[in-house]
């Protein structure tokens, strides 16, 4: 567990370094265990059953991060802020929308059930099925249990087009975009309006600690925070963002507040740029893959970012160019998330902060 003194400076570093985007000792590093992001292995016992239902989904049946990571890390003396989150493994927003949960052995997924585009454009949500019911409940329990040292973070809500794709299933979703895409915006508008009333059952049970919230990519923020995404758009070309999506991500910035950020994964940002302007963004989140361009390749991307807002760089691929980059980029604005296969303890993150900020 970290001490009250070791969150403290962290937050200060995120606050001036970060959010204040000010020249300081260095940049927020934050070093995690993979499978944290492998939330299907904070089941306590196996599932036996094909479909996850809201009744399933309790302490007796999944651990949480707290207690499968931060309470026996390694590495301590970083900046990765300790949290718990209502259980990752359920696709909340899809879940909510009506799509079945399915389960098999190693992950869990939303079960399509959407036939037609006009369906699409007809379609009533959230559904009476008990989902956001759990979501508020699992809230109320991590909340009024966390540790000390924890805070609770919005569990990952997915996108508009992250949930549609899931109602059609993938290639129907790409063909309604192109042949029907008034449905599309249609039901993307009433998906946004579910995935806005979870983020409200969130924040009306968790509460400021230390002066913010934490989110699951291990940052504390000075108000309330989450981070949209919208995978499924990295296969289509960015104008469907600009034209369809990108109206619904600026009313959860709205809604949100100064502290919404955009999660990306290398192998499909085109719509970078439309995000980056969007009126109030808080920054955008790069999750490196081991497919696609490389950190190198991307330097001109985080730079444009920099100057503009504020990075947030996963290097779950790339450790060894990462030297390079940080000689090429700003440290005002940037936090840095790396496994702890590449920083393993105390002492080899100790002289990762010195070699490259010599402290």
């Amino acid at each position: 567990m970290k001490t009250q003194a070791q969150l403290i400076e962290s937050i200060q570093r995120f606050q001036g370094s970060f959010w204040d985007r000010k020249r300081t000792d260095r940049p927020p590093v934050g070093i995690y265990d993979e499978d944290i992001f492998l939330p299907i292995n904070f089941l306590r016992r196996p599932f036996t059953r094909p479909t996850v239902c809201p009744e399933d989904v309790n302490g007796d049946l999944v651990a949480t991060e707290h207690e499968f990571s931060f309470a026996s890390r390694a590495v301590t003396v970083d900046d990765f802020m300790p949290f718990s989150a209502a259980w990752r493994g359920i696709p909340w927003l899809e879940a909510a929308c009506g799509c079945p949960v399915r389960y098999s052995e190693g992950s869990l997924a939303p079960a399509h059930f959407v036939g037609s585009a006009d369906a699409l454009a007809h379609l009533s949500v959230p559904k009476p099925n008990g989902w956001l019911d759990c979501l508020r409940r699992e809230t109320q329990r991590l909340e009024a249990a966390a540790p000390q040292d924890c805070w609770l973070s919005p569990s990952i809500l997915r996108g508009p087009s992250d949930a549609l794709a899931a109602l059609r299933g993938m290639t129907d979703f790409f063909l309604d975009l192109n042949d029907s895409p008034q449905a599309v915006e249609i039901a993307a508008g009433r998906v946004n309006q579910v995935l806005m009333t979870e983020m409200d059952i969130h924040y009306s049970h968790v509460h400021p600690k230390l002066g913010g919230y934490v989110q699951i990519m291990g940052y504390w923020a000075p108000g309330k925070t989450v981070m949209m995404q919208e995978d499924a758009l990295g296969m289509c070309s960015p104008s469907i963002y600009r034209d369809i999506f990108r109206q619904f991500n600026e009313e959860i910035v709205k809604h949100i507040g100064p502290c919404a950020l955009f999660h990306f994964h290398s192998t499909g940002y085109q719509h970078y740029p439309h995000v980056l302007n969007l009126p109030g963004i808080a920054g955008l989140e790069m999750t490196m893959e081991t497919v696609g361009p490389t950190l190198l390749d991307m330097v001109p991307v985080f730079r444009e970012i920099l100057e503009k807002s504020r990075l947030i760089l996963q290097v779950c691929t790339g450790f060894e160019f990462l030297p390079e980059v940080l000689r090429k980029l700003p440290s005002e604005g940037l936090y840095l998330v790396i496994p702890s296969n590449y920083i393993p303890s105390d002492a080899a993150f100790r002289e990762f902060v010195r070699v490259h900020w010599r402290r």
